[in-house]
């Protein structure tokens, strides 16, 4: 059974009651829609891994709060790419894959799962709003946002670039919660000037997460 483009809207839009097919072909149409969101990706392993993090358990956490299609499949890509970060092949040629499909601004939304960074940000948002309703605009703001609301921290910076780009995004944009992450050879860089860039941001206060490979500082807005 062939998938045209009318059948796809008709589904993706979440009236496939309309169509007189089966249990099972509609089943099958869906099928075909996942699988082709996932092609991109080209290498097979990783594809059936990212097939399994679409349905885990963190991803239908997320599904709770986020109800933008686009959002949750590039979770689903952060997730993912948590699962290969040892295979450094693997993760690289995700990350390219991401890239080229989905501009920065995607790859930066799956490196916010792929680092523990969105489960910790919901974590302090918890602890500030009011509703639920509250709670899902502010993911979906921060996530499609996302440039407004952190900085990760490439390997050519210096300090004084990382406290300048800080300070230039948090004086246009004044977020709730400002994160700056590293990952590999930026860590270190990080580690070394946590209290230059806490100072810098004197109208925030800091919570830290620390591994030996990533380094998020996460600035909550006195």
């Amino acid at each position: 059974m062939s998938l045209n483009d009318s059948e796809e809207k008709l589904i993706e839009n979440g009236i496939k009651g309309l169509l007189d097919f089966s249990k099972e072909q509609i089943e099958l149409i869906i099928k075909k829609i996942k699988d082709k969101k996932f092609a991109f990706i080209g290498d097979k392993k990783t594809i059936e891994t990212a097939r399994e993090q679409y349905l885990s358990g963190e991803s239908k956490f997320y599904h709770a709060y986020i109800h933008n299609r686009e959002l949750l499949f590039l979770i689903s890509m952060g997730l993912t790419l948590r699962r290969v970060e040892e295979n450094s092949e693997k993760r690289q040629n995700l990350r390219t894959k991401i890239l080229s499909k989905y501009k920065l601004n995607g790859l930066h939304i799956a490196e916010f799962v792929q680092n523990g960074i969105l489960n910790r940000y919901i974590g302090i948002l918890l602890e500030m709003v009011d509703s639920i309703a509250e709670l899902e605009k502010q993911i979906e703001e921060v996530l499609k946002n996302i440039e407004k609301h952190s900085l990760f921290v490439q390997y050519e910076d210096n300090i004084g670039i990382i406290i300048m780009k800080a300070l230039t995004i948090t004086d246009a944009n004044s977020p709730n919660i400002f994160v700056i992450s590293g990952e590999g050879v930026c860590v270190s860089l990080i580690k070394e000037n946590v209290l230059k860039i806490s100072d810098s941001l004197r109208d925030y206060s800091l919570e830290r997460i620390s591994t030996a490979n990533r380094e998020c500082l996460f600035f909550r807005r006195k």
